[in-house]
């Protein structure tokens, strides 16, 4: 397809001949005025392919940020977890610490004064005598 193609009245083979000169810069002005307004949807549509690229390369990158920011969360919520669970397993030793203890150590049936010794060594003068 050529620009001849068109410009109404010149398309095809012969078709200028016999147009007055009139016709045919009436003719090339609406050629000119149809180049013109392509022209223009060609810029605009190329106006319009930038900002969409533009807005794609913008998306890249955040993207790209957000799938970073994901990772570190992920990283925090494994460490939590982590902590977490030495925690629990802290809980669990002494829980069950607690209970081996509480098992092995017998309790005395009469409670002792502080000043009571195991083994008295010398009976009060009074308990002698019983």
């Amino acid at each position: 397809m050529t620009v001849l193609d068109h410009i109404p009245g010149l398309r095809g083979t012969g078709a200028h001949r016999g147009k007055s000169g009139l016709e045919l810069q009436r003719d090339l002005a609406d050629a000119e005025t149809q180049v013109a307004r392509l022209t223009a949807g060609i810029d605009q549509i190329s106006a319009e392919r930038n900002t969409a690229e533009r807005r794609a390369d913008q998306a890249a990158i955040d993207l790209g940020i957000a799938r970073k920011e994901i990772r570190q969360l992920e990283a925090t919520i494994r460490l939590r977890d982590e902590q977490i669970a030495d925690l629990q397993r802290k809980v669990d030793v002494g829980v069950k610490a607690e209970h081996i203890i509480a098992q092995t150590q017998e309790l005395p049936a009469v409670p002792e004064a502080p000043f009571a010794t195991p083994a008295p060594a010398r009976l009060p003068a009074w308990a002698e005598r019983d």
